[in-house]
């Protein structure tokens, strides 16, 4: 963190704690990880009361911009809204990128006692969910590789094509991340994730990118085959699909379809 950034978060501060419905204001993104450069923006969950949150959820601004604090040229403050609620439930059962969103995260501004404590315990790889994944990730990659790769060529489907590179580059990160018990940052950086893992398939990056950039059926096998040799499930395809029904043709079932399929 820079010095421009730290004095634009004390002026952001100062901003915020003036209003009596703001409980709380804390660092996340890479001004919190120690990432940050020179130009990075500062990131803050700002908690409020349920009933300012909720107000904020009803106009569709749980997300805001607020460059008036900023210190620095073409600086801002990325502000997320959020409730007491919500840090309970991640703490509890967030899904990844939310508990990596407050990797390193501190509570510059509290009026909840102990609040630091119910934080800290947001950032921590799921355990009890690492066999499932692993498996369910597998599967992913088989019915990718295996299965729409050869149906995209035999259709000479080229969105379905491009869609089968795409999963299989995702799958295969979350395979390995989940293999080093590393939590899943974002699409955006998922592959600076896998590049700072200390187990992975040699040039994973380098691989990744051909596909991506030139996909192909038999290319998809072949970075399958090179994913799986790194880690493999023992599942048959038929195993391999029934997972994949489960989680990509009925998980909806179970709970509230995803926007992608509603």
């Amino acid at each position: 963190m820079f010095d421009h950034h730290k004095q634009t978060l004390k002026k952001l501060v100062g901003k915020l704690e003036m209003n009596p419905s703001c409980l709380a204001v804390i660092t996340s993104g890479s001004v919190a990880q120690g990432t940050a450069k020179e130009t990075s923006d500062v990131d803050v969950h700002l908690l409020l009361t349920d009933e300012a949150y909720e107000e904020y959820n009803r106009n569709n601004t749980l997300s805001y911009v607020d460059r008036d604090v900023s210190t620095y040229e073409g600086g801002y403050a990325d502000i997320k809204v959020i409730n007491l609620r919500f840090l309970e439930l991640a703490a509890e059962r967030g899904n990844e990128p939310t508990r990596y969103a407050f990797t390193g995260s501190e509570v510059l501004f509290s009026r909840i006692p102990e609040l630091g404590e119910l934080v800290a315990r947001i950032p921590v790889y799921p355990e009890e969910n690492r066999d499932r994944n692993l498996r369910d990730f597998c599967a992913q990659i088989f019915l990718y590789a295996f299965y729409f790769a050869k149906e995209a060529a035999k259709k000479n489907d080229a969105y379905l094509l491009a869609h089968t590179a795409s999963n299989l580059v995702f799958y295969s990160g979350r395979m390995i991340l989940a293999y080093n018990r590393m939590l899943f940052p974002s699409h955006k950086a998922l592959l600076d994730a896998v590049d700072a893992a200390e187990h992975k398939p040699k040039d994973f990056r380098r691989l990744a990118a051909e596909l991506l950039q030139t996909p192909g059926a038999d290319k998809c096998m072949r970075f399958a085959a090179k994913i799986l040799a790194f880690y493999n499930h023992g599942l048959s395809f038929e195993q391999a699909l029934g997972i994949y029904v489960l989680n990509n043709e009925r998980s909806w079932a179970e709970q509230p379809p995803s926007l992608q399929d509603r």
